[in-house]
């Protein structure tokens, strides 16, 4: 070979974090249109998306570990989800979710099932970005729930439980990437 490949090649720039919200009124046309009403327990795919969805929104939980609930990794009465996480390779040890009274309400219908969720991350994706779009809802994706509870959260809580209840070792990145309250919100606060 003469001459080097990657003679030339620059990695891209990084994109700035995403400072969308997602607010209350999003929240209820959702769920509306993928027909949940709280307290029962999903009997449609929609339904179990519009539950996921809540879920995320109270626990700042990821897809995958939202997912995952059952049984067996749920207790209640402890108001604590102990899930398989994606960096358990590295950890070694599954993630215990504190859960809200909010989620622990919410969950409450499913929570005896072997598996509170039967649809895959592919069609949890899919059926949210069509109600998404149905609803002309510009730019929310189903993982905006987890830095939206975040930002809740924060206000609630130390920026270290807050890293312990995302599952975060680095808080930067928490901060760079989660956490989106705007300089007009703390400022409507102090």
């Amino acid at each position: 070979m003469d001459n080097n490949p990657f003679t030339g090649l620059r990695m891209p720039s990084t994109s700035a974090p995403r400072t969308r919200r997602v607010s209350s009124s999003e929240v209820k046309r959702i769920c509306r249109a993928l027909h949940y009403r709280t307290g029962m327990p999903p009997k449609t795919t929609s339904q179990q998306v519009a539950l996921a969805f809540l879920i995320g929104l109270r626990t700042a939980m990821r897809a995958g570990e939202i997912l995952s609930l059952g049984r067996d990794c749920l207790d209640l009465n402890q108001r604590v989800a102990r899930v398989q996480h994606k960096m358990q390779y590295l950890t070694g040890r599954p993630r215990d979710i504190p859960l809200t009274r909010q989620a622990v309400r919410l969950l409450r219908p499913v929570a005896e099932q072997e598996k509170c969720f039967t649809v895959s991350s592919a069609v949890l994706e899919a059926t949210f970005r069509r109600a998404r779009d149905r609803l002309l809802i510009a730019d929310l994706h189903f993982h905006d729930s987890r830095a939206e509870a975040l930002t809740r959260l924060a206000r609630k809580v130390d920026v270290m439980t807050l890293a312990r209840i995302s599952g975060h070792a680095d808080i930067r990145i928490l901060q760079r990437v989660y956490y989106r309250e705007s300089a007009a919100d703390i400022a409507a606060r102090i």
